[in-house]
Order: structure tokens, then sequence, then C-alpha cells
């Protein structure tokens, strides 16, 4: 049996075998179902991203069948991650080329390592892993579990996708990290900061607006004379070489720039004792 249709053949098998306890923990965390059904995403996007899989695929088809068997796809908003084993470094270098000619693509990571694959067994090991992980996100009432793509390669987890903090992010690694069998973590995760905000009063607890007296106020006493003093003279400007303290950042500072790289994370994981 093929690589790519191992893959297939799990993901399709283990949620049914997973279906029965996540029914009972999304009954159970309330919390965890509006994660669930929020993305950042829009529609438009997921459409895009299917789009620019879809002819990176092509593209390496039409270079070699091989290749295109060999490779795997991921794109979160145009961000593509290119996995799998390819028998040179020719041909990783030309899955790269042809990866950067999708429509909408904004960056490729390029995660393909050269020489044979691991076999059947470690196959089977990271498409369980995937859905595991997979699993744990959905139940987490911390974590949008949908601003994420994880696939396993060799016993490395990687993860893309978008976190709205970084304790978001640095929870989701966490979790990676504690799985079974796990030897590295590699994470392109970006920063968005940009939650929606909660409507202002939405908690209840402020209170009435405060009452204004109608009582008339008594008549102002009159003025004391103040006496003339001299002013004194303005204080000396500063030294040129001193200059004002930095203006506090804005919410969402800790963003991920726009235009800049999506940093890259690697973490070998200790196995647990």
């Amino acid at each position: 049996m093929s690589r790519s249709r191992l893959r297939l053949l799990i993901p399709l098998g283990l949620p049914v075998l997973l279906s029965g306890c996540l029914a009972v923990a999304a009954a159970g965390t309330g919390s965890s179902i509006g994660y669930v059904a929020t993305e950042d995403r829009s529609l438009r996007q997921n459409a895009d991203d299917i789009v620019t899989c879809t002819q990176a695929i092509q593209l390496w088809a039409q270079f070699n069948t091989q290749l295109n068997d060999d490779l795997n796809c991921h794109t979160y908003d145009g961000r593509m991650l290119v996995t799998g084993n390819v028998p040179t470094e020719a041909w990783r270098d030309e899955a790269v080329k042809r990866a950067w000619q999708a429509k909408n693509v904004k960056e490729v990571y390029d995660e393909v390592t050269v020489g044979q694959g691991q076999g059947f067994m470690s196959d089977a090991h990271d498409a369980v892993t995937t859905q595991k992980f997979k699993a744990q996100l959905l139940t987490d009432p911390d974590v949008r579990s949908n601003n994420y793509i994880v696939t396993t390669e060799n016993r490395v987890v990687y993860i893309i996708g978008s976190a709205h903090s970084e304790a978001e992010k640095q929870r989701v690694i966490d979790r990676a990290r504690a799985l079974s069998g796990v030897r590295r973590v590699i994470t392109y995760i970006r920063i968005d900061a940009n939650a929606p905000a909660a409507t202002a009063g939405s908690s209840g607890n402020a209170g009435p607006p405060p009452a204004v007296s109608t009582e008339s106020a008594p008549p102002p006493s009159p003025p004391t004379p103040v006496t003339a003093s001299p002013v004194p003279p303005p204080p000396a400007p500063p030294p040129a070489s001193v200059t004002a303290p930095p203006a506090p950042l804005p919410p969402g500072s800790n963003d991920t720039p726009a235009n800049a790289p999506t940093p890259r994370g690697d973490i070998t994981v200790t196995p647990l004792q």
C-alpha cells in the first residue's frame, strides 16, 4: 500500500473511533464549541488555499508522478507547507520551485527531506499522531482549533496557522510536545491578536448613571484678593541628547507584521520518563 493511500484511509477510519469521545467532550465544554466553529480565514481564503495546493500538486505531477506521490501540500492563507521524502536534492529544489509557481502563494516552507521514507509502520504512526493531536485541539477551550493545520512526517509534528495570542501559541506547542513518540515539533504560527472585542457593558456589571442633584447650589463666596508676585522664569529646555520616553505600544503590537516572514520554531522533544 502506498503512503498516499494510507493517509487517505486512516483519517477516514480514525474519526469513527473518536466520534463518540468527541461528542461527549463537546457536550461538556460549551466554551470550546465556539472556538471549533470559528476560523479566522474567510470562505474565500479557504477556497484560494485549496486552489493553491491543487495547482502545486499538478505542477509536481507534470515533473514526475512519483514526486507528486512523495510530497504533501498544506496551505493556510497563502502560506504553503511542503513535507515528504524525495530521492535527490534536485527533486527537492524542483518541488520548491514549482510550489512557488502556484497561484496566491505568499510563502513556501520547505520541510522536504532527502532519502527513503521510514516505511509503512512509521507512516501509520504519523497518521494516528496527527489525528490524535487534532482531537486534542478540537476539545481544548483555549485553542481555536480551526486556525491550525497539523501534519506529521517521520515522527516530526508540523503546525501551520494563526494564534490570537502568544499564550495560545505556546499552549498548542506544549500539547504537541507531549504527544507519544514525537521527536520534534516544527511550527509556522503567526500571532494575530485582532480578536473580536467584547461589547461595552455586555458583562452586566455597569450600574445606573449617577443621579443629578436638583438642589440649588449656595451662592459663591467673594473672590479672595491675590497679591501680585513675580512670575518665575520658564524651566530650561532639556539637553539635546535627552530624548522623550517611547510612546506605549498600541494593542495588538505583538502581532507578526504583515510583510514579515512567518517565524519558524524548531523544538527537539525530550522523551517523557
